[in-house]
């Protein structure tokens, strides 16, 4: 007898049923506990309604009844397919039952009957289990007297077969439904997308595909005796923007802020041009650099303060010079982690902020190839498996601009012609090893070419040294490897080396030169030990160094600067050295209670140490060699206590050291006294995640800044060119709140009020920091429309930079030219506020092997003045502002081809 589910009461009999459609109806259901649900709110705060939201898990069989079959039919030898409607109530329970296609011969009685017994996990969405109704097929097969059971009969031959395949993007389709219309026959895709049915019937038949998150799609295939029909179907996914980012996830971490982004959702946000590191700049903490270039100004700092770092190696520059690209393919991206303060020991000689970018190591099995073109650039990619069992990973990119060629159409009203160049590559090979071992070879690289120089109508001056353009150029080579493994249970290894060149040219109207080469070689080790539940400790080296040389050429020697009327005698600068700095660090971690993330501690200890061997000359005098150096020692502390659930309280305090730049720490004729600059960065903040898609985050700031490296009072050679008497200071508020990819739309607002102020003399007074920004609001968001469109915006407001206005002049006789000077302090006024408005409208149309999409990204749709900087006519009587970046409209495309 089929069993009577729980709680259900017993369905009327065949003879029962009324006439007209067959129904059944529960009555007198007893009552259970309550359903509780967890609010939903939409982007303006306000609670979705239950019946509203997308299902995240269907409706699923627990306790399955079968029918008894009907007499006449069975003896008729008759089979059929009742199709019914269910309906479900937020407990899982059959509440109607309703015949939508008869079979007749007592079929939809017997299926009526056996429904109605039935059990059902519910239905569910983001906020709980919901009722729902849908349709469902009850199918009865004769099945023949058993022949004898020493002779079964031989099953019927598998005569159809297929895969299943999403379009565009290649994935197989696993737990569609296969149905071939007007048979009994259902067949369900595995994991490989595979599926086969036995015994179609000979003949033209039509074969519907029923997948809850694709396209229903209906094909004609033709079955032939005595032949297999073999069939690649493909099948439309509903939303490809869902694919992007499916989830919301709390990665583990140690450090007090660190704010991760999805890549895809990140490259739709309008005026970073589709690249997941220019995003940073939308987050609290960084303020705005001048001309969007991409400098890294976090917590009122110097750009060279802040470190960025790709796979665990230290590179110059993250950004091209235009700042509008990262050197890296954003395809190759994995994580893009921005720390503004707080972050372990294992980041070092810096006094700021911190970017950590990874990049992939899991590639696609069957490949992929992206063909990307815009205004700016072009670049190509692909990424693909290989070898025995493809478990070999290769992944290739290269990108090439030509905004050179576009720019000074957008560039008229700026007062001169700003002309970048650049291209860049990467090749990154991830052999497949046994067991735990994971090793990878990553060989990227940039060159850049920016020249700035007045249009041809406008005078530069009357000096025929200072005619022509100012043109710099930058180049960066890395090779990088990599190895992991398990040393023992608890101990385990990773180490990165890396070799490279860094290239730097500076010709200013073709009379000042500096030419500059680093061969830079890199080792990072660590070997982390975990002795048990509570405590980790993760020792480690991170050794930096290598040869250099250096030289430059100036139009005027320092003695004819006193004499303007002398002939001019020019000078040349020559110098190389080695510079090695050899870090090591500790860190420890600690979690002391029974659940790792109510409270997790961080300990640590850095030791650094820069030591720099320097042989120059000047003209023709060579200097006695010389060697600098200095140490430093880095404290440093942090915490994260989950105070409640989804709420965390979090605090850092510790010692930040950075050695001098290179030049600081190079002298003209006499011995360099200037050390190591610090920063005591401390901050306490607390993170919500109000629900599973949005979430808010604020953080209090000081930086107390030490011995900041200034200009020496320089007189001539055997002085020291730099000293550590600067002072400074910085602290603020930082606030983000976030909504993740869910139901259509993403977007973060962020929000920085800060101060910062220097002075580069205890004696002295403090002056407001060059880049002082008071208020940095940003507010970013995006919706997905039906049919793959998408649509986004931007909005920025921006205190301006302090500015030292030049008010008064005097005229040099001798120089012929009027020198400029402010009667006022220095940054004692600001440059009128930033404010900007970026728009971008996107389109994805899906083939069956490639995906293509365009998109219009206007760039400064609408802007305000924007002042990078003032500039003066002759005698400096009158002034006008530069403005930043003009109004680009951006129009491009992406395709990816899976090959």
């Amino acid at each position: 007898e089929p069993a009577e589910a729980p709680g259900t009461p017993e369905a009327p009999a065949p003879s029962e049923a009324p006439t007209g459609p067959l129904t059944w109806e529960a009555t007198d259901l007893p009552e259970l506990e309550p359903v509780t649900y967890t609010p939903v709110l939409d982007e303006d705060g306000n609670e979705i309604p239950i019946d509203a939201l997308p299902l995240t898990a269907g409706p699923q069989v627990a306790e399955y009844v079968e029918a008894p079959y009907p007499p006449d039919a069975e003896a008729a030898e008759l089979s059929g397919k009742v199709g019914l409607l269910i309906e479900l109530d937020e407990h899982g329970r059959v509440t109607y039952v309703e015949v939508i296609q008869p079979a007749g011969n007592g079929f939809d009685e017997a299926a009526l009957t056996a429904v109605s017994q039935m059990r059902f996990t519910p239905a569910a969405t983001e906020a709980g289990p919901v009722g729902v109704a849908f349709e469902f097929a009850y199918g009865f097969t004769f099945e023949p007297a058993e022949p004898d059971p020493e002779e079964p009969p031989p099953p019927l031959p598998v005569n159809f077969d297929g895969t299943l395949t999403e379009m565009g993007t290649r994935v197989p389709v696993a737990g569609a439904s296969v149905v071939v219309d007007g048979t009994e026959l259902v067949a369900t895709s595995d994991p490989e997308g595979h599926f086969e049915l036995r015994g179609v019937p000979n003949g033209m038949h039509t074969v519907r595909i029923l997948s809850p998150s694709h396209i229903t799609v209906e094909r004609e295939i033709e079955i032939v005796e005595g032949e297999i029909t073999s069939a690649d179907l493909w099948i439309k996914s509903t939303s490809y923007r869902d694919n992007e980012a499916v989830g919301v996830y709390q990665r583990k971490r140690e450090e007090v802020t660190r704010r991760t982004l999805a890549i895809e959702e990140v490259k739709r946000v309008p005026g970073t041009f589709g690249d997941p590191i220019k995003v940073v700049q939308t987050l609290p903490g960084a303020a705005r650099s001048p001309f969007g270039t991409g400098l890294l100004v976090i917590r009122g700092s110097n750009p060279e303060d802040s470190g960025v770092y790709v796979d665990g190696i230290r590179i110059p520059l993250v950004y091209h010079l235009t700042g509008t690209t990262s050197v890296l393919s954003p395809d190759l991206i994995e994580s893009v982690d921005y720390l503004p303060g707080g972050y372990g020991t294992q980041y070092g000689r810096s006094m700021a902020g911190i970017i950590d970018v990874k990049t992939k190591s899991e590639f696609e099995e069957n490949g992929k190839l992206v063909w990307g073109t815009d205004i700016l650039d072009s670049q190509i990619y692909y990424e693909g498996r290989f070898g025995d069992d493809k478990k070999h990973g290769i992944s290739v990119g290269a990108r090439r601009s030509y905004i050179d060629v576009f720019i000074p159409y957008f560039t008229r009203d700026v007062g001169f012609t700003f002309q970048p160049k650049y291209w860049d590559y990467s090749l990154k090979l991830v052999p497949g090893l046994e067991g735990e071992k994971k090793a990878s070879l990553f060989v990227y690289g940039f060159n850049d070419e920016l020249s700035v120089a007045s249009p041809d109508d406008v005078a530069q001056g009357s000096d025929a040294d200072t005619q022509g353009a100012f043109r710099v150029e930058y180049s960066s080579h890395r090779i990088v490897g990599n190895y992991q493994t398990k040393v023992s249970d608890t101990v385990d290894f990773n180490i990165t080396p890396s070799v490279g060149i860094d290239y730097t040219l500076t010709d200013a109207f073709g009379s000042v030169k500096l030419n500059n080469w680093n061969y830079i070689g890199n080792l990072r080790a660590e070997l982390p030990w975990k002795p048990n539940d509570v405590v980790e400790i993760v020792p480690g080296v991170d050794i930096l160094g290598g040869p250099y040389r250096f030289n430059a050429e100036f139009p005027f020697s320092f003695e004819e600067a006193v004499d303007p009327l002398a002939e001019r005698n020019p000078v040349k600068l020559d110098g190389r050295g080695f510079y090695v700095s050899p870090d090591a660090f500790v860190k420890a971690k600690i979690t002391p209670l029974a659940d790792p993330e109510d409270l997790l501690i961080t300990v640590g200890l850095r030791a650094n140490t820069a030591i720099n061997r320097y042989t120059g000359s000047v003209t023709v005098t060579e200097d006695e060699p010389y060697v600098w150096k200095a140490g430093f020692i880095d404290p440093r502390i942090a915490f994260r206590w989950r105070a409640v659930d989804a709420v965390t309280l979090k605090g850092a305090t510790g010692l930040y050291g950075q050695p001098p730049q290179p030049f600081e720490s190079v002298g003209v004729g006499g011995e360099v006294v200037v050390g190591y600059e610090n920063a005591w960065n401390s901050s306490i903040g607390l993170e919500h995640q109000v629900t599973q898609a949005v979430q808010w985050d604020i953080d209090l700031f000081y930086r107390d800044m030490n011995n900041l490296i200034v200009a020496g009072d320089f007189s001539g050679a055997g002085d020291s060119t730099y000293v550590n008497l600067g002072e400074g200071r910085a602290y603020g508020g930082e606030l983000i709140l976030r909504h993740a990819p869910a139901n259509r739309f993403f977007g973060w607002i962020s929000y920085t009020l800060s101060k910062s102020e220097r002075r580069d003399d205890p004696a002295d007074d403090w002056y407001r920091f060059d880049f002082d920004q008071t208020h940095i609001l940003s507010a970013q968001g995006g919706y997905d429309l039906p049919f793959d469109i998408g649509i986004s915006a931007q909005i920025q407001y921006v205190t301006g930079n302090p500015s030292t206005p030049l008010n008064a002049s005097v005229y040099d006789v001798d120089w012929d030219d009027h020198e400029g000077f402010s009667v006022g302090a220095r940054n004692s006024e600001r440059l009128p506020d930033f404010f900007q408005t970026s728009l971008r409208v996107d389109k994805l149309f899906t083939f069956r092997k490639w995906q293509l999409e365009g998109y219009v990204d206007l760039l400064n749709a609408v802007r305000g003045v924007n002042p990078e900087f003032t500039q003066y006519n002759y005698d400096y009587t009158e002034a006008a502002y530069v403005r930043g970046l003009p109004f680009i409209p951006n129009v491009g495309f992406e395709a990816k081809f899976r090959p």
